[in-house]
C-alpha cells in the first residue's frame, strides 16, 4: 500500500531540498581554494604557504613570504582575535602579496577583474580575496586583513566603523600580543577642517548613510579613524567595539551605543575633548 503524506510532511521535504547545504570544515575548504588558485600561482612563479585560514602568496623568496606570515598576518590576526574578535573565521583567505607594482597591477586586471587598482591593496570580500602591493609597506594589508576578520564577527557592520576600525590598524604597532593604532597621515586633514570648522558632528557622520561620497570620503574616514583612536587611548575601544556590535540590531549606527558609553548627556563635551585632542597631535610624514 502506498502511504499518502500529508500537506505539513510535504512542505517540510520540500523546505528541507531547498536548504542551504552546510559549509565543508575549514580546512577541506582551504585545500580547494588552493587546488583552485595553484595552477596561477605557478604560471606566475608565484611562492605560497598555507597557515591556519590563510593562503599566502607572493612574488618574493619564500623567506620574505614567511616573515609576512609570521609577523604581520598571523601576528595582527592573533591580537585582534584576543582583543576584539570573538568569531573565527568560516572560510579561508587567499592574500596576495606582491612586491613588485607591474606585476600587481597586472594580477590586479587579470586575476581580479580591477583594472585601476588602489595602490596600497585591496579586499575582494566576496571572493575572500586580498591583493597587496606590499611595496608600499603593510599597512594596508593590516587595514584589509581587519576587515576580513571583522566580517563574520560583526556581519552588520556599518560602513563608517568598519573603516573607522580597519584604517586604526593601517599605522600599529604589535607586541606581546597586543594591536596598537598609532598617528598617521589621516590626521591634517583632520585637523584642517577642525580648525576651519568645518568638520560635522560625531553623530552627522557615524549617521551617514553615504560614507564612501566623494565629496567627503577623505575626511569621513579621517573622523573616523581619529574617533577609533581616541576610544583606544580612553582604554574604551574594546568595550565598545563588543557592546556595539552585540546592540547592533537595534542601534544600526552606534550613536546609542557610544552615548551611553561615555554617557548621553556628556556626549557634547566628550565630542570637544575629541577636538581639542585632535589638535594636539603631530604626524610626522
Amino acid at each position: 500500500m502506498t502511504k499518502r503524506l500529508g500537506l505539513a510532511a510535504l512542505v517540510a521535504i520540500a523546505l528541507t531540498s531547498l536548504a542551504p547545504s552546510p559549509k565543508p570544515p575549514i580546512d577541506e575548504q582551504t585545500r580547494q581554494m588552493l587546488k583552485d588558485w595553484k595552477p596561477r600561482f605557478d604560471q606566475a612563479k608565484l611562492n605560497h604557504l598555507t597557515s591556519g585560514p590563510f593562503i599566502i602568496a607572493g612574488d618574493c623568496d619564500r623567506i620574505s613570504l614567511t616573515a609576512y606570515c609570521n609577523n604581520t598576518v598571523l601576528a595582527a590576526q592573533s591580537a585582534l582575535r584576543r582583543m576584539y574578535i570573538d568569531k573565527d573565521l568560516d572560510h579561508p583567505v587567499l592574500i596576495l602579496l606582491i612586491e613588485t607594482d607591474g606585476t600587481y597591477r597586472r594580477l590586479s586586471k587579470d586575476w581580479l577583474n580591477e583594472p585601476n587598482p588602489s595602490h596600497f591593496g585591496f579586499f575582494q570580500p566576496r571572493r575572500h580575496v586580498m591583493l597587496m602591493n606590499v611595496s608600499t609597506g603593510t599597512g594596508t594589508l593590516v587595514h584589509e586583513l581587519t576587515h576580513a576578520l571583522v566580517d563574520p564577527d560583526f556581519p552588520n557592520i556599518p560602513a563608517w566603523f568598519n573603516e573607522g576600525f580597519a584604517s586604526l590598524f593601517e599605522q600599529c604597532t604589535l607586541n606581546e600580543g597586543k594591536i596598537t593604532g598609532l598617528v598617521n597621515w589621516r590626521l591634517p586633514v583632520l585637523q584642517s577642517d577642525i580648525k576651519a570648522n568645518k568638520l560635522p558632528p560625531l553623530r552627522d557622520m557615524m549617521n551617514d548613510n553615504d560614507f564612501y561620497a566623494a565629496d567627503r570620503v577623505g575626511i569621513n574616514y579621517a573622523q573616523a579613524r581619529y574617533l577609533m583612536l581616541y576610544l583606544q587611548e580612553k582604554g574604551l575601544l574594546q568595550k565598545y567595539y563588543r557592546d556595539f556590535r552585540d546592540h547592533a540590531d537595534t542601534d544600526p549606527t552606534g550613536v546609542k551605543t557610544l552615548e551611553s558609553l561615555v554617557g548621553a548627556e556628556k556626549f557634547n563635551e566628550f565630542e570637544n575633548q575629541w577636538r581639542k585632542w585632535v589638535m594636539t597631535l603631530r604626524f610626522e610624514g
